[in-house]
């Protein structure tokens, strides 16, 4: 399995926003994906979001990268978000509760 992980900086005030249509939006896209296990979208403060998506391969960790950067560009209007950084890693280790299936949003 292959993780993407990418760091963004955005105003703090639009974060709950963000997270929304993420939510909404992004996280269906990526789940449909070939090769798809799972993605998270940390909210850690001041404006600064993390999204780690895993995936069987490093192909599929790749296209993650790609529509992230597609959903930032055309359906964030209005949302000023800044990539920090993006990177891509093979897991060495890995646990989850089943809680962790779980939609965190009603």
């Amino acid at each position: 399995m292959h993780t993407s992980v990418r760091k963004y900086k955005v105003d703090p005030e639009e974060v709950d926003e963000l997270v929304r249509r993420v939510d909404e939006t992004f996280a269906p896209r990526v789940e449909a994906m070939p090769g798809f296990v799972a993605y998270e979208l940390l909210d850690c403060g001041n404006g600064i979001v993390l999204s780690i998506t895993t995936c069987h391969d490093r192909g599929a960790a790749e296209r993650s990268v790609e529509l992230a950067a597609e959903f930032v560009s055309n359906e964030l209007q209005g949302i000023e978000v800044e990539r920090v950084e993006a990177t891509i890693g093979e897991v060495g280790v890995s646990r989850a509760l089943a809680e962790m299936l779980e939609p965190t949003r009603a």
